[in-house]
């Protein structure tokens, strides 16, 4: 090793302060890891231990106000940002002062504040997230970068491409850094590529990309460095291989006895603490007395901070469902006025929430596939890229994990992302971001993710099994999202706004089958429609039917035929299912004593199941008949025509089983 690059200005304190962080970081992990293997310590661990060269080396590249999104073995990263090791053990021992709250344990933790991303066990999530970051300080016209990390391993994935694509074809201010330590758990480099270097993948992405020695800080100071700056100048994203070994196994319980000794042994040798201790002494930077003294103020430092740690307080049991959604504040806009004049469909409507939001506030942007010129695959978008132009209408690749993520990313960066699905049934490749990311950001972190997902849902087009899913329960069976199925234009526009106005991730979903079929006019001005609010469309007092989205025109259709015999059904629209309007529900079912709920997803794990459980749970005494479900069956949705209609529930379905309850 020699200082050479932009190592070399660095000078003696900045040197000495990487050295410092890297046996930190090496107590810290072995005092864990020993603790873990010794019962004291619950969870788990994964050491980073013979990887501090890389680890530091990268994360000392990046200025305070750039932002690192890693893995949970990137605890060294952590500490080079500037997260303590107090808050660390904190959150290892799971307390109310931890990162999170105690609601995850281990290195799953970020501390935004100080520019480090939140830690999940997916990898590699944070390259998506990162991303959004990306675009949102290019967005801004910041010099930030964002870096992103990850082991060899995670190379593998859909996810890792999507991230490195997307943002390669955006050209956004990222680094992409991979620490090939030679194993994914236990599968060893061969049986995961068949490239010569994981940084090889660079060229197919049209990328600048290279492979460092991982146990040379300096090397690895010295390439992320080119790189950031690189990115800080508007060149793109880069990607850099280091090249290095962990010397325990992924976590605290695996031996590694998958290693072959000899190789061990070969890695032990050039273990990068004690090269890098080497360059310093031949610099004149350290003696051998100050790295044993270093060496005793570390680990007096640790066990402080980990006796310290362990007698904070542990989190009140009573906040254990608390800070599912963060709460909104400030001033609202007022619900619509009935409106006159002449109707807009849908479609119109929603995109003119868009277009009025755009306008009224900056950090609202479009993102997803084909949203710009083309405008959406069903045009809700047209016009918009012209108005406001590349930078806030972004095409992105078809990637919807990097499209999710990225919005992550973006609004914790203080945008207001709307990111559009082609198609809702497209949703489950970018679940994991949307999961794991999104719905659980705030209650691990505090900090919120006001984002939208929206797209085209529902069948009846003809449109098969592919084209025509209703989602809705998929995602409500996630805490913290919120999920908005609009049945008409008034209440999409103004539903639309109140989410882009949220400051929690909310899936919109707009039934294809309404965007032109069903017309009403809109209020002018601003206005929106509170999320969790259902509405009584039809009035009535024999039957509550509750719906939602084109379920909706359905059960009216049915409450009109079924009015000409003498039965008055009162429908509810329940607008948003996630969360539900249960006083709304409650109240027309206490009227009426009997409840249908109609549905046009499946009937097995449902909103439908859920409302059906709860009422009977609930206002038991209160009915004069059983709660009834109308759905389809449990199958997947057809194509001819003949078994489409079959599936979906229909007018007369609807009212059979009202007349049904109605005799009861």
């Amino acid at each position: 090793m020699q200082l050479v690059g932009p190592a070399a200005e660095l000078g003696a304190d900045r040197l000495r302060q990487m050295y410092e962080l890297m046996v930190l970081g090496r107590t810290l992990e072995t005092r864990l890891h020993n603790m873990y293997r010794g019962g004291r310590l619950g969870g788990a661990v994964y050491p980073g231990v013979g990887q501090e060269a890389a680890q530091v080396g990268f994360a000392s590249a990046l200025e305070a106000r750039d932002v690192f999104g890693g893995t949970h073995r990137d605890l060294m990263m952590q500490l080079t940002k500037g997260v303590t090791i107090e808050e660390t053990l904190l959150n290892f021992f799971g307390k109310a002062e931890a990162p999170t709250k105690g609601r995850d344990g281990n290195s799953h933790f970020g501390v935004l504040e100080k520019g480090t991303l939140m830690v999940i066990s997916p990898l590699p999530d944070a390259y998506p997230v990162a991303v959004g970051c990306a675009l949102a300080f290019r967005q801004r016209g910041e010099d930030r970068v964002a870096l992103a990390d990850c082991g060899e391993g995670a190379t593998a994935t859909g996810t890792w491409h999507e991230a490195v694509n997307t943002a390669a074809v955006l050209q956004l201010p990222v680094v992409f850094t991979v620490q090939n330590n030679q194993y994914a758990y236990s599968t060893p480099n061969e049986r995961e590529t068949r490239l010569e270097h994981f940084a090889d993948r660079g060229r197919g992405y049209g990328i600048p990309h290279s492979v460092v020695d991982g146990n040379d800080v300096v090397a690895c100071y010295n390439a992320a460095a080119e790189a950031v700056e690189r990115a800080r100048g508007g060149g793109g994203p880069s990607l850099i291989e280091a090249v290095t070994f962990r010397h325990f196994g992924h976590a605290g319980h695996d031996p590694a006895d998958y290693v072959d000794p000899e190789l061990r042994e070969q890695w032990l040798e050039r273990d990068p603490i004690a090269r890098f201790e080497s360059l310093l002494i031949d610099e004149g930077i350290l003696d051998d007395e100050q790295i044993l003294r270093l060496a005793d103020e570390v680990s007096r430092r640790v066990k402080a901070a980990i006796e310290w740690a362990q007698s904070r307080p542990d989190p009140d049991p009573a906040s254990v469902a608390t800070d599912v959604f963060a709460p909104r504040t400030g001033p609202r806009a007022p619900e619509p006025e009935p409106a006159s004049g002449e109707p807009v469909t849908m479609l119109d409507a929603i995109r003119s929430a868009m277009v009025e939001e755009m306008e009224r506030d900056e950090r609202v942007f479009l993102l997803g596939e084909d949203v710009g010129p083309f405008g959406g695959a069903f045009k809700v978008t047209a016009g918009i890229y012209d108005r406001f132009g590349a930078d806030r209408v972004v095409d992105t690749p078809i990637a919807e994990s990097a499209i999710i993520g990225a919005a992550v990313g973006s609004a914790l960066m203080d945008r207001r992302p709307i990111a559009e699905l082609q198609y809702t049934d497209f949703i489950y490749p970018g679940l994991d971001e949307l999961v794991n990311e999104a719905a659980k950001y705030y209650w691990k972190t505090g900090h919120p993710v006001p984002m939208v997902v929206r797209g085209p849902s529902g069948a009846g087009l003809r449109a098969g099994p592919f084209h025509s899913m209703s989602p809705e329960s998929l995602v409500a069976h996630h805490p913290g999202l919120k999920v908005v199925c609009p049945s008409n234009p008034v209440d999409a526009k103004g539903l639309l706004l109140a989410a882009i106005r949220d400051p929690n991730p909310v899936v919109f979903l707009e039934h294809k089958k309404l965007y032109r079929s069903v017309k009403a006019p809109v209020p002018e001005g601003d206005f929106e429609i509170p999320l969790g609010s259902a509405t009584i469309t039809r009035p009535g007092s024999d039957v509550t039917l509750v719906a939602w989205a084109a379920m909706v025109h359905t059960c009216l259709a049915a409450a009109e035929s079924l009015a000409a015999e003498g039965i008055s059904v009162e429908v509810v629209d329940l607008r948003t299912v996630a969360p539900i309007d249960w006083d709304t529900v409650f109240s027309s079912v206490a009227r009426t004593s009997r409840l249908v709920v109609v549905q046009e997803d499946v009937p097995v794990a449902s909103i439908g199941s859920e409302i059906a459980a709860r009422v009977a749970d609930e206002l038991f005494w209160d009915l004069d008949a059983p709660v009834r479900r109308v759905a389809p069956p449990m199958t997947h949705i057809p194509f001819a025509a003949v078994l489409e209609d079959a599936y979906l529930p229909q007018v007369d379905d609807v009212a059979d089983v009202v007349r049904e309850l109605s005799t009861i």
